[in-house]
């Protein structure tokens, strides 16, 4: 049995390495083809996607 996709807070990912941010990034967004659409676990996954592209974009996380 599949584990839901699960909303993911910033404080969580704040946590979270660059590296991991990353990862977890291709992971959501190779699932998101297998997700019925309209469906909890979809607005979750771009949900989390939106979240992880805002931890990316933390000023520690940019190029000087």
């Amino acid at each position: 049995m599949e584990e839901k996709m699960r909303m993911m807070s910033q404080a969580e990912l704040v946590r979270c390495t660059k590296s991991e941010l990353q990862i977890l990034l291709q992971v959501i967004a190779a699932e998101l083809p297998r997700l019925r659409e309209n469906s909890p676990e979809l607005r979750a996954a771009h949900f989390n996607l939106h979240n992880i592209r805002v931890a990316l974009a933390r000023p520690d996380f940019r190029p000087r």
